[in-house]
């Protein structure tokens, strides 16, 4: 009996040993669904920092899970050729509240070779952002992607890695 325990645990090694080890790879099967492939910047805020073309111009933008919506500082509406309209709306953010805003129709935002046509910013004033981020050390930014463009393309988040992925197709907009 313990020879055949020891035949057939040498057995059992052995088969596991020959058995290919499946490797999965998130990245290969994200980019077999449709998705994009993003790289992203950590700032040394921590923010993370994607580049962008909003209506052809380049832009960068802070990845913000926590903002409903995609948010681009007023000043550089001229500069990104956006069309406003007040809106009768307030917003709040990071530490302030009632915040004056504006909404912009009919953009297009590209990040790495995904286009978004007809999208809705919101414009407001992001100083106090701006102002946080530089006193810290960091660069300034145009924007903050929120969970409106992060939804609708199924955003997932590799932080390790620094890499954003988000599908080609849209799934749900609400624009």
């Amino acid at each position: 009996m313990k020879q055949f325990s020891i035949f057939f645990i040498s057995l059992l090694l052995l088969n596991c040993s020959q058995q290919k080890k499946s490797s999965f790879s998130l990245e290969k099967r994200l980019l077999e669904s449709k998705f994009i492939k993003i790289k992203m910047k950590k700032e040394t805020t921590g923010h993370l920092l994607v580049k962008s073309l909003i209506n052809g111009i380049d832009s960068s933008l802070i990845l913000d899970t926590g903002a409903s919506h995609t948010v681009i500082d007023e000043k550089l509406k001229d500069k990104l050729k956006m069309q406003t309209e007040i809106s009768s709306q307030v917003a709040t953010g990071a530490g302030k509240t009632d915040i004056p805003m504006q909404n912009s129709y009919n953009n297009l935002i590209q990040i790495d070779d995904l286009k978004l046509e007809n999208r809705v910013f919101v414009l407001m004033n992001l100083d106090y952002v701006n102002d946080a981020i530089v006193e810290y050390g960091g660069k300034k930014v145009d924007g903050i992607i929120g969970s409106d463009i992060l939804t609708d393309h199924e955003a997932i988040i590799d932080y390790s890695n620094l890499t954003l992925y988000l599908k080609k197709e849209n799934i749900n907009i609400t624009d």
